[in-house]
């Protein structure tokens, strides 16, 4: 009996610094539980809301070619930024692009949004676009789109549309279910069910009817 007791002994001293190791362990890692702050699960947790975290009144941004001339503006009566996707929400916005030796063309609409790195920007309501005349104004009238939305590609200097829109070039008036406008090439391109009157020579009076 006294050597069995002898040898529960030893074996309690051979595993006692174990055991000591253990329950230091167990106590600093439950020290530092108690001490770490803990961040709101629900908080952690929480979805990003489509909510406004910032925003701006009667901005206008430009952007200068490498000259130092203007190259673009934009402008609106407020601008909102959105936490959850970056996005942008635009009232009234009005960009504008220059061209050297070309007139300039304005796009305007009631509102817009503009992804998060400024390369898109959907224009609803209202939608109006306006290319100035040219020098010769009998060769490079007034030109203006009209459409409830318009999607404006600003790298690509496009504006672009898949709705209803309306055409004008001087006194030619044209109809289409879609258009695209490049304004680096000053190419137009109706979409779709085209229909108007094309006037071929102001002075003369004569027009042709395209369905």
């Amino acid at each position: 009996m006294r050597d069995f007791f002898g040898r529960i002994s030893g074996l309690v001293m051979r595993l006692l610094p174990l055991l000591l190791m253990a329950m230091v362990a167990g106590s600093t890692f439950w020290l530092v539980q108690i001490n770490s702050p803990h961040e709101d699960e629900a908080a952690q947790n929480r979805a990003k809301r489509h909510e406004a975290d910032y925003y701006m009144d009667r901005f206008s941004a430009t952007e200068l070619d490498t000259t130092g001339a203007t190259k673009m503006r934009f402008t609106g009566v407020k601008m909102i930024h959105f936490e959850d996707d970056q996005t942008y929400e635009v009232t009234t916005p009005a960009m504008r692009a220059y061209q050297p030796d070309r007139p300039p063309v304005t796009v305007n609409a009631d509102r817009g949004v503009m992804n998060a790195e400024g390369s898109v920007i959907d224009l609803y309501g209202n939608a109006f676009l306006v290319r100035q005349p040219g020098v010769d104004v009998a060769k490079d009238p007034r030109m203006t789109a009209a459409s409830q939305y318009f999607q404006l590609l600003v790298n690509d200097d496009i504006v672009k549309t898949d709705k209803a829109v309306q055409l004008t070039r001087g006194p030619s008036v044209m109809t289409a279910n879609g258009l695209v406008f490049n304004n680096v090439t000053r190419e137009v391109q109706l979409l779709g069910n085209v229909r108007g009157t094309i006037v071929m020579n102001p002075p003369s009076g004569q027009a042709r009817t395209t369905q």
